[in-house]
């Protein structure tokens, strides 16, 4: 898999763009690079960026980076301060995360639940050097769909109400509701959220599952407590999936491709582990064309970087048009200030004629007039008229913004299909 790295042609990009290309270089060159490019950045460039770090999940792996290689001083002094501060918010709410999942995992224990935590703290320390430093919103714990009530009742005894059912996850929330707003980012939310990710008893044909996910997991110690955890090859799998099924979609986080990268560098010289990788693989629907995927992509950001032995065996499962979508809008689409676009819909479009399953019409996300966006509030029982009419109000901003997003993406969109069709064209050719 050949890629350009990060060292990418500057001249006609604007400071703001290079100021992000500096960033995702900070995490991979010398000390001495990284003061240099960073610190030729006034306070009013990061200013500029501070939104995209913030919503790339880069802004404390960045103060991370740049304090264990001590030149933190690049920073301008009111940037420094204010990541400091976020770290400072970050560390309470990872702290209250982190109890509330010992919380429930003793109960799951106590009712004799198999489960295993998913993403999250998991990935310390290949991925997450300090948990601290990650923006988690929620807990995902994968458990089989025979357990699925007992787990429902244990996560109703802590408070939660079951939120929505979408194929075989099931989101519960608890606590006060409450928009987020990017000042309240890193602080502790009064909203608690849960995924359970079910495993089926049979796999899509129908054949019972022998040995699974869950099967294979294994005890994990963080911060002096032990949870069941992914083994470290299916954690892998698993982290690639989730990369990709977000790259086709709206929003997707360099942060996750920063997590990917690190992961495979704590692993690039087990030989073991990476055919454990690929006997898994072979089993999970789209891992081949996931893993190749994410690779190609991180390559494109941090530069070369994965062992012979995945290149070798992914050099040929990523379908053509599916790379040159990556090569031609990977890093577009996570150096954008609004960390959405509907630039994913062309590689939904190439997916769908490989037979990707459960695909949408195209139509249905370009303009969707058909349907109202997703409730973002629920009434609780006996809601007072204000709590009612400010609930109206958010709802309401929430719409606002959502057509805002499809009347400002819509039309470049339209243009870069145009676009596209010459680029596959061209490349038949």
């Amino acid at each position: 898999m050949e890629a350009g790295g990060i060292g990418l042609e500057l001249r006609g990009t604007t400071r703001g763009t290079r100021l992000k290309m500096a960033v995702l270089a900070s995490f991979c060159e010398p000390a001495s690079a990284v003061a240099t490019q960073l610190g030729e950045f006034t306070e009013r460039d990061w200013q500029r960026t501070l939104r995209w770090l913030d919503l790339t999940g880069l802004a404390l792996y960045l103060l991370d980076r740049l304090t264990s290689l001590g030149v933190q001083n690049c920073l301008p002094n009111p940037i420094l301060e204010r990541l400091q501060r976020n770290l400072a918010d970050n560390r309470e709410r990872s702290s209250a995360l982190f109890q509330e999942t010992i919380a429930i995992a003793s109960e799951l224990r106590r009712a004799n639940v198999s489960f295993a935590l998913l993403k999250g703290i998991t990935l310390s320390p290949e991925s997450v050097p300090d948990i601290s430093l990650r923006c988690q919103m929620d807990i995902d714990i994968l458990i089989r769909s025979s357990d699925a009530i007992a787990a429902r009742d244990i996560l109703l005894g802590f408070g939660y109400v079951l939120e929505s059912i979408k194929e075989q996850e099931w989101c519960f929330t608890a606590g006060v509701e409450r928009t987020m707003k990017m000042d309240t980012l890193y602080k502790v939310r009064p909203q608690r959220m849960v995924e359970l990710h079910l495993l089926p008893a049979s796999d899509q044909r129908g054949a019972a599952v022998l040995e699974d996910r869950l099967a294979r997991a294994r005890p994990r110690f963080i911060q002096g407590s032990e949870f069941p955890a992914l083994s470290p090859p299916d954690l892998f799998v698993q982290q690639a999936l989730h990369i990709f099924n977000h790259l086709c979609s709206e929003h997707i986080r360099a942060q996750w491709l920063l997590e990917y990268w690190r992961n495979v560098l704590a692993r690039r010289d087990d030989a073991a582990f990476w055919k454990d990788v690929e006997s898994i693989a072979c089993d999970e629907p789209r891992a081949d064309v996931a893993l190749g995927a994410v690779t190609l992509l991180a390559t494109l950001l941090f530069g070369d970087f994965a062992p012979r032995e995945l290149l070798l065996w992914l050099m040929d499962r990523l379908p053509r048009a599916e790379r040159l979508w990556i090569e031609t809008y990977g890093r577009r689409v996570l150096l954008a200030d609004f960390q959405a676009s509907k630039l994913y819909m062309l590689l939904r479009q190439q997916l769908s004629t490989r037979g990707h399953p459960k695909q949408v019409s195209r139509w249905r996300f370009l303009l969707p007039f058909h349907w109202w966006p997703v409730r973002i509030t629920h009434s609780p029982a006996e809601e007072r008229l204000p709590a009612r009419l400010m609930r109206y109000w958010f709802e309401a901003g929430y719409a606002l913004r959502r057509l805002k997003f499809h009347l400002r993406t819509s039309i470049p969109y339209a243009i870069e299909c145009l676009r596209w069709r010459r680029i596959l064209a061209d490349r038949r050719n």
